[in-house]
């Protein structure tokens, strides 16, 4: 969504989860997908938040 910054971290937390998938280490899988969805949720709410705020910017904008 709107933060790219984050969605690259998940990303990376995402490739280090099947890494750890790969070796059979279960603990570290669990961590790092656990971070992935983290940031996938910040970023989500993130894009969420600054499409509404610019939506009601703009129609305030145009419209007072």
């Amino acid at each position: 969504f709107c933060c790219l910054l984050t969605g690259v971290i998940a990303l990376i937390y995402s490739h280090e989860t099947r890494a750890a998938l790969g070796r059979g280490d279960m603990a570290q899988a669990n961590v790092a997908s656990k971070k992935a969805q983290s940031l996938v949720l910040f970023s989500l709410l993130f894009g969420l938040f600054a499409s509404i705020s610019w939506v009601i910017y703009v129609l305030v904008a145009l419209y007072l």
